[in-house]
């Protein structure tokens, strides 16, 4: 039996945690927060997210409390449509990868998760100051002046992840260039929206506004506005105050949902996006890492939380395959099925970026051509399952 530590209480180490709750090993999730709060309203649940939640215990509840959003729409400035695809409607998506897609809300999926593993396998106010990742244990230190041991670490910790340091001379969080502003509205006070029971992006030079649905029946809608700029981000913290008047001035001109759109968003809170640059290994000794601590992404194909899944539901597969035997033969089988494919989504999710900005002129009906032909160009994506 291994004693596994997990750094972070996030989507991936929640979801190994799930995926190891009938395992042998015994593992505890640490949490530098005094209480389990997630950020962000809503969540895109693609089906290489979906089927996995039975798996980690979750598929009955997340069913519950989702919708089954229709379609997914492309529009320019003016509201017309540049690109379409099916989703729910005909019940397409479910007929070719065989899971559903999910707009749901993050707190219900955190719930979910919570309530799988038990909260008493995390343990609150936790915050990793440093680890020595030695040949046949690691110690891990903690701001609150107390260690602790284990024979194998997860570092689960995010994008500004402290484990990565253990495993990486060089990786950091990088800024992207981007940055982009976040809303909740409830359907029924969005009466402009053409198409309130799908996904949309609203496409525009340098900018662009996304909206999808997430609860039962559709109430609510998550809505991002993402922009190009600063280019340099020289803070400390991920979100800067802004100018409302400046970010309403840029979308002068728009169809007018989008205006209602912007009604709802906090226009005073910029977030800056950031990316994790490569690293030539994803496991060093005994620490591991898992999620945006080894390949945070942009949010463009709606990755993230499932790219985590992805890595810890393979991680917890191989630490219970009793033909590795040993932790080096385990971690080098779990970025063989990993790394390039973490990687590769990273990679992608910043072309979405500069593909949904591009000003008009024939590029843009290039990108409609890919855009009206999803499945061809991104099957690899919702397809995948882990050992498969």
């Amino acid at each position: 039996m291994a004693r596994i530590a997990v750094v972070g209480a996030g989507m991936g180490g929640l979801a190994f945690a799930c995926a190891m709750r009938a395992s042998q090993h015994e593992v505890t999730v640490y949490e530098q927060a005094n209480e389990l709060a997630e950020l962000g309203a809503g969540i895109s649940l693609w089906a290489n997210g979906t089927r996995l939640f039975e798996e980690m215990g979750i598929a009955s509840r997340m069913a519950a409390c989702s919708c089954e959003t229709e379609a997914v729409f492309f529009r320019n400035e003016d509201g017309s449509v540049a690109a379409t695809q099916l989703l729910a409607r005909n019940n397409w998506y479910r007929n070719k990868y065989g899971y559903p897609y999910y707009g749901a809300f993050r707190t219900d999926l955190q719930t979910a998760l919570l309530d799988a593993i038990g909260k008493e396998k995390i343990r609150l106010n936790k915050q990793l100051i440093q680890l020595d990742n030695a040949e046949n244990e690691a110690t891990l230190y903690w701001a609150d002046g107390t260690s602790d041991t284990a024979d194998l670490v997860v570092g689960a910790d995010g994008i500004k992840s402290v484990v990565r340091s253990a495993v990486s001379d060089s990786a950091r969080a990088v800024f992207t260039g981007n940055s982009a502003f976040r809303g909740l509205a409830k359907t029924a006070d969005l009466n402009l929206l053409p198409e309130p029971n799908s996904f949309t992006d609203w496409m525009g030079d340098g900018q662009h506004v996304l909206n999808f649905p997430v609860g039962k029946d559709f109430e609510y809608q998550t809505i991002v506005v993402f922009m190009d700029g600063p280019e340099t981000w020289q803070h400390e913290s991920w979100r800067v105050p802004a100018e409302p008047s400046a970010i309403r001035d840029k979308f002068t001109g728009w169809h007018p949902a989008v205006g209602q759109l912007l009604a709802q968003v906090n226009l005073r809170e910029r977030w800056g996006m950031f990316q994790v640059s490569p690293m030539s290994s994803w496991y060093r000794g005994r620490a591991v890492l898992i999620g945006d601590a080894a390949h945070g992404m942009m949010p463009h194909h709606g990755q993230g939380a499932i790219s985590s899944f992805e890595d810890a539901i393979t991680l917890a597969h191989i630490m219970n395959n009793a033909s590795l035997a040993t932790f080096d033969e385990k971690l080098a089988c779990y970025q063989r099925e990993r790394k390039s494919r973490g990687e590769r989504i990273q990679l992608s999710s910043r072309r979405v970026n500069d593909c949904l900005h591009l000003p008009p002129g024939p590029e843009r009906e290039q990108r409609n051509a890919v855009l009206n032909n999803l499945e061809q160009h991104y099957s690899w994506l919702h397809c995948y399952a882990p050992g498969v």
